[in-house]
């Protein structure tokens, strides 16, 4: 394997975040999500950067660090969803406004992306945005290589929360659908929350039933 995956935990709610660093490249790394972007960062060797944070949406605990990842790196791209750009520059839509700690932003270096499009990480690996809404309407799951990061929009053995504001059962529904026909026996889930798990050892009637 060229590339290793690294997780770091939010501890305050249990969220991940996850640097994807590689032997081809080992100056540019990129995160998942930025909930626990401190420690994220604290792991990088003194010649490694931050490229750019695939945000999966744009929750309080998946942003949580993203003011202090832009002051280290201020040329990170921020990949994200229309949905998940609108709620990043409002406290109250991403949520952080009721955590005491209000984050807003909207700077010219976010880059929206729509249903399967892709991104180059290192030369003949890209990652692929996939529209998984439900648990918020802007939520993308990010597939690279045999790997796939679904945020919230699939957590083993747990429904998808969708009791929030732009929720929708339905369309989370859909979306774990479109993932078990998207996925292959050999992807390896990424959730959000807790632990990763093999596609063929993931127990997808749980959401159906």
């Amino acid at each position: 394997m060229e590339f290793k995956i690294k997780k770091f935990i939010l501890k305050s709610s249990n969220s991940n975040t996850y640097l994807i660093q590689s032997e081809v490249d080992e100056k540019r790394c990129y995160l998942i999500d930025a909930g626990n972007g401190i420690e994220a960062i604290n792991a990088l060797q003194p010649n490694q950067n931050i490229d750019a944070v695939f945000l999966t949406h744009a929750h309080y605990d998946h942003i949580a660090d993203i003011h202090y990842l832009l002051k280290r790196f201020p040329d990170c791209l921020i990949y994200c969803s229309l949905e998940t750009k609108v709620a990043l520059a409002n406290s109250k839509l991403n949520l952080s406004f009721y955590h005491g700690t209000p984050i807003e932003y909207s700077g010219e270096n976010i880059v929206v992306l729509n249903d399967f499009d892709t991104v180059t990480l290192y030369p003949n690996q890209k990652i692929v945005a996939i529209a998984t809404p439900g648990h918020h309407i802007g939520c993308l799951s990010f597939q690279y290589q045999q790997f796939c990061f679904t945020g919230d929009s699939l957590i083993p053995e747990i429904a998808v929360v969708t009791k929030l504001k732009t929720g929708n059962k339905e369309a989370a529904l859909n979306s774990i659908a479109k993932l078990k026909i998207h996925l292959d026996l050999n992807t390896i889930i990424m959730p959000g929350h807790g632990e990763q798990i093999n596609y063929g050892n993931l127990n997808w009637d749980f959401f159906f039933n």
